[in-house]
Protein backbone atom coordinates (compact mmCIF):
# COMPACT_ATOMS: atom_id res chain seq x y z
CA UNK A 1 0.00 0.00 0.00
CA UNK A 2 3.27 2.70 0.89
CA UNK A 3 4.75 1.59 -2.01
CA UNK A 4 1.44 2.30 -4.48
CA UNK A 5 1.00 5.74 -2.53
CA UNK A 6 4.65 6.57 -3.17
CA UNK A 7 4.02 5.97 -6.84
CA UNK A 8 0.95 8.21 -6.68
CA UNK A 9 3.35 10.88 -4.99
CA UNK A 10 5.80 10.54 -7.75
CA UNK A 11 3.60 11.32 -10.28
CA UNK A 12 2.49 14.28 -8.62
CA UNK A 13 4.69 16.29 -7.31
CA UNK A 14 6.93 16.46 -10.35
CA UNK A 15 3.64 17.52 -12.31
CA UNK A 16 2.72 19.95 -9.78
CA UNK A 17 5.86 21.72 -10.24
CA UNK A 18 5.83 22.16 -13.84
CA UNK A 19 2.12 23.03 -13.56
CA UNK A 20 3.41 25.84 -10.67
CA UNK A 21 5.61 27.22 -12.88
CA UNK A 22 3.82 27.31 -16.00
CA UNK A 23 0.65 29.73 -14.13
CA UNK A 24 3.77 31.72 -12.70
CA UNK A 25 4.86 32.49 -16.01
CA UNK A 26 1.69 33.48 -17.08
CA UNK A 27 1.17 36.13 -14.46
CA UNK A 28 4.22 37.44 -14.43
CA UNK A 29 3.70 37.80 -18.22
CA UNK A 30 0.11 39.36 -17.94
CA UNK A 31 1.31 41.76 -15.53
CA UNK A 32 4.42 42.97 -17.23
CA UNK A 33 2.47 42.92 -20.85
CA UNK A 34 -0.27 45.29 -18.85
CA UNK A 35 2.26 47.99 -17.72
CA UNK A 36 5.59 47.08 -20.17
CA UNK A 37 4.49 50.35 -22.44
CA UNK A 38 4.03 52.51 -18.75
CA UNK A 39 7.48 51.19 -17.63
CA UNK A 40 9.36 52.39 -21.10
CA UNK A 41 7.30 55.94 -21.67
CA UNK A 42 8.50 56.97 -18.06
CA UNK A 43 11.89 55.90 -18.63
CA UNK A 44 12.00 52.61 -16.27
CA UNK A 45 15.39 50.68 -15.90
CA UNK A 46 15.78 47.28 -16.82
CA UNK A 47 16.89 46.60 -13.70
CA UNK A 48 13.82 48.48 -11.90
CA UNK A 49 11.40 46.17 -14.05
CA UNK A 50 13.15 42.84 -13.34
CA UNK A 51 13.21 43.88 -9.90
CA UNK A 52 8.93 44.43 -9.82
CA UNK A 53 8.79 40.78 -11.88
CA UNK A 54 11.27 39.45 -8.90
CA UNK A 55 9.24 41.02 -5.80
CA UNK A 56 6.04 39.76 -7.71
CA UNK A 57 6.61 36.46 -7.65
CA UNK A 58 5.41 35.32 -3.96
CA UNK A 59 2.00 36.93 -4.95
CA UNK A 60 2.35 34.69 -7.82
CA UNK A 61 3.29 31.39 -6.28
CA UNK A 62 0.07 32.37 -3.65
CA UNK A 63 -1.94 32.31 -7.26
CA UNK A 64 -0.80 29.65 -8.57
CA UNK A 65 -0.88 26.61 -5.97
CA UNK A 66 -4.39 26.04 -5.90
CA UNK A 67 -4.15 26.16 -9.96
CA UNK A 68 -1.38 24.08 -10.36
CA UNK A 69 -2.74 21.20 -7.64
CA UNK A 70 -5.78 21.08 -9.34
CA UNK A 71 -4.40 20.69 -13.08
CA UNK A 72 -1.28 18.17 -10.74
CA UNK A 73 -4.64 16.12 -8.97
CA UNK A 74 -6.47 15.60 -12.18
CA UNK A 75 -3.93 14.88 -14.86
CA UNK A 76 -2.22 12.42 -12.80
CA UNK A 77 -5.82 10.57 -11.98
CA UNK A 78 -6.49 11.30 -15.45
CA UNK A 79 -3.46 9.22 -16.41
CA UNK A 80 -3.59 6.39 -14.12
CA UNK A 81 -7.61 5.71 -15.12
CA UNK A 82 -6.26 6.03 -19.13
CA UNK A 83 -3.76 3.51 -18.58
CA UNK A 84 -5.98 1.06 -16.65
CA UNK A 85 -3.86 1.28 -13.23
CA UNK A 86 -6.33 2.00 -11.32
CA UNK A 87 -8.28 -0.77 -12.29
CA UNK A 88 -5.82 -2.94 -11.09
CA UNK A 89 -5.72 -1.42 -7.75
CA UNK A 90 -9.47 -1.43 -7.22
CA UNK A 91 -9.73 -4.85 -7.84
CA UNK A 92 -6.75 -5.52 -5.40
CA UNK A 93 -9.48 -3.94 -2.54
CA UNK A 94 -8.01 -0.80 -2.04
CA UNK A 95 -10.26 2.20 -2.14
CA UNK A 96 -10.05 5.31 -4.17
CA UNK A 97 -10.08 7.46 -0.81
CA UNK A 98 -7.14 5.48 0.68
CA UNK A 99 -5.05 4.97 -2.17
CA UNK A 100 -5.17 9.48 -2.43
CA UNK A 101 -5.26 9.97 0.81
CA UNK A 102 -1.44 11.37 0.81
CA UNK A 103 -2.43 14.01 -1.68
CA UNK A 104 -5.25 15.37 0.80
CA UNK A 105 -2.99 14.88 3.56
CA UNK A 106 -0.33 17.12 1.59
CA UNK A 107 -3.07 19.66 0.69
CA UNK A 108 -4.42 20.05 4.18
CA UNK A 109 -0.74 20.84 4.70
CA UNK A 110 -0.07 23.18 1.84
CA UNK A 111 -3.57 25.13 3.06
CA UNK A 112 -2.19 25.79 6.90
CA UNK A 113 1.56 26.70 5.17
CA UNK A 114 -0.47 28.67 2.71
CA UNK A 115 -1.46 31.32 5.62
CA UNK A 116 1.86 31.69 7.13
CA UNK A 117 3.94 31.80 3.78
CA UNK A 118 1.40 34.74 3.24
CA UNK A 119 1.51 36.52 5.90
CA UNK A 120 5.01 36.52 6.63
CA UNK A 121 6.21 36.50 2.66
CA UNK A 122 3.62 37.49 0.53
CA UNK A 123 2.29 40.88 2.26
CA UNK A 124 5.98 41.85 2.21
CA UNK A 125 7.16 41.56 -1.23
CA UNK A 126 3.90 42.14 -2.79
CA UNK A 127 3.67 45.50 -0.68
CA UNK A 128 7.60 46.51 -2.08
CA UNK A 129 6.04 45.27 -5.60
CA UNK A 130 2.89 48.15 -5.62
CA UNK A 131 5.29 50.40 -4.04
CA UNK A 132 7.76 50.39 -6.78
CA UNK A 133 5.53 49.71 -9.84
CA UNK A 134 3.34 53.04 -8.86
CA UNK A 135 6.64 55.08 -8.60
CA UNK A 136 7.80 53.24 -11.86
CA UNK A 137 4.29 54.01 -13.66
CA UNK A 138 4.25 57.63 -11.20
CA UNK A 139 1.34 57.18 -9.91
CA UNK A 140 0.64 59.66 -7.07
CA UNK A 141 -2.51 59.55 -4.98
CA UNK A 142 -3.56 62.21 -3.11
CA UNK A 143 -3.69 62.01 1.10
CA UNK A 144 -6.22 64.64 0.95
CA UNK A 145 -10.17 64.11 2.23
CA UNK A 146 -13.67 65.83 1.86
CA UNK A 147 -16.48 66.17 3.82
CA UNK A 148 -15.46 64.05 6.53
CA UNK A 149 -16.96 62.32 9.68
CA UNK A 150 -14.54 60.91 12.02
CA UNK A 151 -15.98 59.52 15.65
CA UNK A 152 -13.53 59.59 17.90
CA UNK A 153 -13.29 58.14 21.98
CA UNK A 154 -15.98 55.90 21.23
CA UNK A 155 -18.49 58.24 19.88
CA UNK A 156 -17.60 61.20 22.55
CA UNK A 157 -16.41 63.54 20.11
CA UNK A 158 -17.36 63.96 16.39
CA UNK A 159 -15.53 65.44 14.11
CA UNK A 160 -16.67 66.93 10.69
CA UNK A 161 -15.13 68.89 8.38
CA UNK A 162 -15.03 69.90 4.57
CA UNK A 163 -11.76 69.49 3.74
CA UNK A 164 -8.48 67.89 5.30
CA UNK A 165 -5.26 68.81 4.08
CA UNK A 166 -2.75 65.79 4.15
CA UNK A 167 0.86 68.08 3.63
CA UNK A 168 0.09 70.71 5.89
CA UNK A 169 -2.45 68.61 8.55
CA UNK A 170 -5.12 71.11 8.36
CA UNK A 171 -8.72 70.58 8.52
CA UNK A 172 -10.71 73.48 6.66
CA UNK A 173 -14.60 74.54 8.36
CA UNK A 174 -14.56 72.37 10.62
CA UNK A 175 -16.80 71.37 13.13
CA UNK A 176 -16.13 69.29 16.65
CA UNK A 177 -19.23 68.37 18.83
CA UNK A 178 -18.56 66.57 22.66
CA UNK A 179 -21.04 64.59 23.76
CA UNK A 180 -21.03 64.06 27.82
CA UNK A 181 -21.24 60.48 29.23
CA UNK A 182 -25.06 60.11 28.39
CA UNK A 183 -24.49 60.82 25.10
CA UNK A 184 -25.81 64.04 25.65
CA UNK A 185 -24.76 67.54 23.52
CA UNK A 186 -22.40 69.21 25.94
CA UNK A 187 -20.11 71.83 23.36
CA UNK A 188 -19.96 72.00 19.94
CA UNK A 189 -16.38 73.68 18.60
CA UNK A 190 -16.58 75.54 15.44
CA UNK A 191 -13.42 76.67 13.27
CA UNK A 192 -12.66 78.13 9.63
CA UNK A 193 -8.94 76.12 10.64
CA UNK A 194 -7.55 73.88 12.64
CA UNK A 195 -3.73 73.10 12.32
CA UNK A 196 -1.81 69.62 13.71
CA UNK A 197 0.13 70.73 16.23
CA UNK A 198 2.17 69.31 19.16
CA UNK A 199 0.09 66.01 19.34
CA UNK A 200 -3.31 68.22 19.31
CA UNK A 201 -5.75 70.42 17.39
CA UNK A 202 -5.17 74.13 17.55
CA UNK A 203 -7.47 77.02 16.32
CA UNK A 204 -6.93 80.52 16.40
CA UNK A 205 -10.82 81.18 15.52
CA UNK A 206 -12.53 79.11 17.46
CA UNK A 207 -16.42 79.80 18.54
CA UNK A 208 -16.87 77.92 21.44
CA UNK A 209 -20.75 76.93 22.32
CA UNK A 210 -21.94 75.22 25.26
CA UNK A 211 -24.92 74.53 27.03
CA UNK A 212 -25.70 75.09 30.95
CA UNK A 213 -28.30 73.40 32.76
CA UNK A 214 -31.06 75.63 31.37
CA UNK A 215 -29.95 74.79 27.93
CA UNK A 216 -29.22 78.02 27.25
CA UNK A 217 -26.35 78.18 24.59
CA UNK A 218 -23.15 80.37 26.04
CA UNK A 219 -20.76 81.37 23.37
CA UNK A 220 -16.84 81.87 23.50
CA UNK A 221 -14.09 82.16 21.54
CA UNK A 222 -11.85 79.77 23.59
CA UNK A 223 -11.56 76.13 23.73
CA UNK A 224 -11.63 74.74 27.73
CA UNK A 225 -8.43 73.36 28.77
CA UNK A 226 -10.10 70.50 29.94
CA UNK A 227 -10.88 69.38 25.84
CA UNK A 228 -8.03 67.93 24.19
CA UNK A 229 -8.50 67.30 20.07
CA UNK A 230 -5.73 64.11 20.21
CA UNK A 231 -7.32 62.58 17.33
CA UNK A 232 -4.08 61.97 14.77
CA UNK A 233 -4.24 63.12 11.01
CA UNK A 234 -3.51 59.86 9.86
CA UNK A 235 -7.11 58.95 10.52
CA UNK A 236 -8.24 61.90 8.40
CA UNK A 237 -6.86 61.21 5.47
CA UNK A 238 -7.88 59.12 2.53
CA UNK A 239 -7.48 55.47 3.14
CA UNK A 240 -5.02 53.73 0.52
CA UNK A 241 -4.66 50.86 2.65
CA UNK A 242 -5.48 47.57 1.60
CA UNK A 243 -6.39 44.19 4.28
CA UNK A 244 -4.96 42.45 1.38
CA UNK A 245 -1.31 44.80 1.99
CA UNK A 246 -1.03 43.85 6.13
CA UNK A 247 0.22 41.55 7.96
CA UNK A 248 -2.85 39.71 10.16
CA UNK A 249 -2.15 41.41 13.56
CA UNK A 250 -2.14 45.14 11.53
CA UNK A 251 -5.19 44.42 9.25
CA UNK A 252 -6.91 43.69 12.75
CA UNK A 253 -5.64 46.80 14.32
CA UNK A 254 -6.36 48.20 11.36
CA UNK A 255 -10.53 47.07 10.98
CA UNK A 256 -10.69 48.20 14.58
CA UNK A 257 -9.71 51.72 13.73
CA UNK A 258 -11.90 51.52 11.05
CA UNK A 259 -14.75 50.36 13.94
CA UNK A 260 -13.72 53.14 16.30
CA UNK A 261 -14.03 56.08 13.46
CA UNK A 262 -17.72 55.00 12.06
CA UNK A 263 -15.96 54.07 8.71
CA UNK A 264 -17.08 51.55 6.51
CA UNK A 265 -15.49 48.23 7.39
CA UNK A 266 -17.44 45.16 6.31
CA UNK A 267 -15.01 45.17 2.50
CA UNK A 268 -12.00 44.80 5.10
CA UNK A 269 -13.50 42.59 7.54
CA UNK A 270 -14.23 40.53 4.23
CA UNK A 271 -10.81 40.13 3.12
CA UNK A 272 -9.25 39.79 6.60
CA UNK A 273 -11.71 36.86 6.91
CA UNK A 274 -10.68 35.69 3.36
CA UNK A 275 -6.97 35.67 4.80
CA UNK A 276 -7.78 32.72 6.67
CA UNK A 277 -10.35 30.94 3.85
CA UNK A 278 -8.46 31.27 0.77
CA UNK A 279 -5.97 28.74 1.27
CA UNK A 280 -8.16 25.55 1.91
CA UNK A 281 -8.97 26.25 -1.88
CA UNK A 282 -6.12 23.80 -2.23
CA UNK A 283 -7.46 21.35 -0.36
CA UNK A 284 -10.94 21.42 -1.83
CA UNK A 285 -9.36 21.35 -5.38
CA UNK A 286 -7.76 18.14 -4.77
CA UNK A 287 -11.52 16.77 -4.15
CA UNK A 288 -12.13 17.93 -7.30
CA UNK A 289 -9.13 16.52 -9.25
CA UNK A 290 -8.79 13.12 -7.57
CA UNK A 291 -13.06 12.85 -8.14
CA UNK A 292 -13.32 14.02 -12.18
CA UNK A 293 -9.48 13.82 -12.91
CA UNK A 294 -10.58 9.63 -14.24
CA UNK A 295 -13.30 11.02 -16.67
CA UNK A 296 -10.41 11.73 -19.37
CA UNK A 297 -9.59 8.97 -21.37
CA UNK A 298 -8.16 11.27 -24.26
CA UNK A 299 -6.22 14.58 -24.65
CA UNK A 300 -5.81 14.00 -21.19
CA UNK A 301 -3.27 17.68 -21.04
CA UNK A 302 -5.64 19.71 -22.89
CA UNK A 303 -8.56 18.39 -20.71
CA UNK A 304 -7.21 18.60 -17.54
CA UNK A 305 -6.28 22.42 -17.93
CA UNK A 306 -9.45 23.21 -19.30
CA UNK A 307 -11.12 22.00 -16.52
CA UNK A 308 -8.11 23.10 -13.61
CA UNK A 309 -9.18 26.74 -15.71
CA UNK A 310 -12.95 25.86 -14.93
CA UNK A 311 -13.45 25.27 -11.82
CA UNK A 312 -11.22 28.12 -10.95
CA UNK A 313 -13.62 30.41 -12.96
CA UNK A 314 -16.36 28.81 -11.28
CA UNK A 315 -15.08 29.44 -7.94
CA UNK A 316 -13.31 33.39 -8.39
CA UNK A 317 -17.11 34.13 -9.66
CA UNK A 318 -18.58 32.59 -6.89
CA UNK A 319 -15.86 34.16 -4.51
CA UNK A 320 -17.01 37.38 -6.57
CA UNK A 321 -20.27 37.73 -5.84
CA UNK A 322 -19.78 36.59 -1.72
CA UNK A 323 -17.39 39.50 -1.43
CA UNK A 324 -19.63 42.01 -2.86
CA UNK A 325 -22.32 41.06 -1.07
CA UNK A 326 -20.55 41.44 2.40
CA UNK A 327 -19.12 44.61 1.30
CA UNK A 328 -22.61 46.07 0.85
CA UNK A 329 -23.45 44.46 4.10
CA UNK A 330 -26.29 41.93 2.05
CA UNK A 331 -24.29 39.38 3.95
CA UNK A 332 -21.63 39.05 7.28
CA UNK A 333 -18.44 39.26 5.89
CA UNK A 334 -17.63 35.78 8.02
CA UNK A 335 -19.81 34.98 5.16
CA UNK A 336 -18.49 36.41 2.44
CA UNK A 337 -15.39 34.85 2.72
CA UNK A 338 -16.49 31.05 3.64
CA UNK A 339 -19.27 30.69 1.56
CA UNK A 340 -17.55 29.68 -1.71
CA UNK A 341 -15.48 27.42 0.33
CA UNK A 342 -18.40 25.87 2.01
CA UNK A 343 -20.37 25.35 -0.88
CA UNK A 344 -17.44 23.52 -3.32
CA UNK A 345 -16.84 21.57 -0.03
CA UNK A 346 -20.25 20.28 -0.20
CA UNK A 347 -19.72 19.68 -4.51
CA UNK A 348 -16.51 18.58 -4.32
CA UNK A 349 -17.01 15.32 -1.63
CA UNK A 350 -20.50 14.74 -3.34
CA UNK A 351 -18.39 14.10 -6.87
CA UNK A 352 -15.72 11.92 -4.94
CA UNK A 353 -18.59 9.61 -3.49
CA UNK A 354 -20.19 9.20 -7.03
CA UNK A 355 -16.74 8.81 -8.50
CA UNK A 356 -15.71 5.06 -10.01
CA UNK A 357 -13.73 3.31 -7.11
Amino acid sequence: MRLLQRYLLKLFIPTFIVAMLFFILLLQLGDLFANIVAYLQNGAQFKDIVKVMWLYIPKCIAYSVPLAILFAGSYTMGNLYAQNELTSIFSAGISLGRFTLPLLVLGFFFSIGMIFFEDNVVIKYFYEKTKLSKKLLQEEESLDTQDLVILSELGKIVYTADYFNAEAQTLSNAYIIIRDEDGNLSLIIKSSRMVWENDRWKTDDAEVYRFNEKNIVICSSSIPDDIILSEPPSNFQKNLSSVDEMRISEAKEFIAALKKNGLPYYEALSKYHRRFSFPFTIFIVLFFSISLGGKFKKNILLMSILFSLGIATLFYVTEMVTMLSAKWEYISPLAGAWTPIFIFSILSVYLLKKSRT
